[in-house]
């Protein structure tokens, strides 16, 4: 039923337009003879304000349940989007962050594990909880960071990830008794 009234109204919006258009030829057809002068453009004018008045709240309407239905998969790729950039912020951080390591130049495997969990470190300490849970918490975050980094052939996971994470996690285990003592 509802699919109905909606196309009755779709037909009676698409025809009031090209009525208002009728009804001046019609007059001018109707009196040849004598030169009558319809104001047809204030006309029109005043029957399509009631018309978008109606329309406009439909089309806002058409436009907000399309993006109810897409809203899911955009909050997925901006959320995807601010992971990636919280990581790229980490990774220049980290290059930044520790001494002999220099953004755009290729890390060193010593310099590897610091950069990582520098980088890591402030990934986790400005990036909303969001955003570090969907990029798999302090573990995600540091192994994304190794592989957004310029490291030396020589780098692996297991020199360069393996320490980093090892760093986090020494710190995190002395966080707590330095806030009570």
């Amino acid at each position: 039923m509802t699919h109905r009234i909606r196309a009755g109204l779709a037909l009676a919006c698409a025809a009031l337009p090209f009525s208002a258009l009728l009804v001046p030829v019609r007059a001018a057809g109707e009196s040849a003879a004598g030169a009558v002068s319809v104001p047809w453009g204030d006309w029109l004018v005043a029957l399509l304000q009631p018309v978008s008045a109606v329309l406009v709240p439909l089309a806002a309407t058409a436009v907000t349940a399309g993006i109810a239905r897409v809203a899911p998969w955009a909050a997925s790729v901006l959320t995807r989007d601010r992971v990636e950039a919280a990581i790229r912020a980490g990774a220049a951080y980290g290059q930044n962050a520790v001494a002999g390591a220099a953004k755009g130049r290729t890390v060193s495997v010593d310099l590897g594990a610091a950069v990582v969990a520098a980088g890591a470190r402030h990934v986790l300490a400005t990036a909303p909880a969001h955003v570090v849970r969907t990029a798999g918490a302090a573990e995600g975050v540091a192994a994304r960071i190794f592989r957004a980094l310029p490291l030396d052939p020589q780098a692996s996971a297991a020199n360069v990830l393996a320490p980093a994470l090892e760093q986090l996690r020494d710190r995190d285990a002395r966080r707590p008794a330095q806030r009570h003592g």
